[in-house]
């Protein structure tokens, strides 16, 4: 049994007849005659009683009608499903995102994913980057966002994952309100710092703070899990460290400056398996990811 001859006896039942339901498919009546017979022959019971006013289910093809409908049904919803999965409208999408990166562009590509693809269900990981490549290579994570340029990559990144970079990460330095005024030329002479740990995938804020300030007598390092763990320190007067303008938000305790030159911006960049397929609902993923990146361009953020 196949869900033609279903779809065939369901059009007889409701004509009411063989020929009208052929009329109907635009059919010819022996193919439609043809498959009926076929049909009751493979399930050994009669499922039509003919009379010469037309014909009518049996008992067994009442069964038949009542379960049939059902299966085509679901089969209807299972090729309606497959043709918006086909489409990057539908399915499931696992996101693996660093902190930062919400806060500076994955909030809003989430956003413009859903009103393109509603039917999609996201689940997003919040995660440390390093973990996010773990998970990436486990087939965990379909995809991941890290605050990193591909120069910042370990080798054994790259051997894992392929990539798309997004956006720059412009930072500021945040400073406890009343240091706003301290002059520090290339970030020497603030003291302590505090700063991301440091993390083996990644080259990062810890790696240029160190190079930069080695010989600064006054550097010291406070390790943090996240930059945004770091506004609550600076603000209770513990050292500086270097954030965004987003992640800052308002707060009547820290002043954002501009950084030293060696702290260069981050950049937000999609990571997902090497050689694995890229599904249309990545894809759309990635779109929506370029058209926010974009728009954030042209609106000079």
């Amino acid at each position: 049994m196949d869900f033609r001859q279903l779809e065939y006896f369901r059009a007889v039942v409701e004509a009411g007849s063989v020929s009208q339901a052929a009329k109907n498919l635009n059919m010819t009546q022996p193919p439609m005659s043809h498959a009926i017979t076929k049909l009751e022959r493979e399930l050994g019971v009669r499922l039509l009683e003919r009379t010469a006013k037309g014909v009518h289910p049996t008992q067994a093809g009442l069964h038949l009608l009542s379960r049939g409908e059902r299966l085509l049904a679901d089969r209807n919803r299972v090729v309606e499903t497959l043709r918006s999965m086909a489409e990057g409208a539908a399915g499931d999408l696992r996101i693996g995102v660093e902190p930062m990166v919400i806060n500076e562009i994955i909030a809003d590509v989430l956003a413009e994913f859903l009103d393109q693809a509603p039917g999609a269900r996201v689940s997003l990981v919040d995660v440390t980057p390093d973990v996010i490549v773990q998970r990436i290579r486990a087939g965990e994570l379909d995809m991941g966002c890290v605050p990193f340029a591909p120069a910042q990559f370990a080798g054994f990144v790259a051997d894992i994952c392929e990539w798309s970079p997004v956006i720059d990460i412009d930072l500021k330095l945040a400073v406890p309100k009343y240091r706003a005024k301290e002059q520090h030329p290339d970030g020497k002479g603030w003291g302590r710092w505090i700063l991301p740990s440091p993390i083996p995938a990644f080259s990062g804020m810890p790696d240029a703070a160190n190079k930069a300030l080695s010989a600064d007598r006054s550097f010291e390092v406070l390790e943090v899990s996240t930059p945004q763990t770091a506004l609550a320190f600076v603000a209770a007067g513990l050292g500086v460290a270097p954030v965004t303008e987003r992640m800052a938000g308002a707060s009547d305790a820290v002043a954002l400056l501009e950084p030293p030159r060696w702290l260069r911006p981050m950049q937000a960049t999609l990571l997902w398996k090497r050689g694995a397929e890229i599904t249309p609902l990545m894809e759309r993923w990635l779109q929506a990811t370029r058209t926010v990146a974009e728009h954030r361009r042209a609106l000079g953020r």
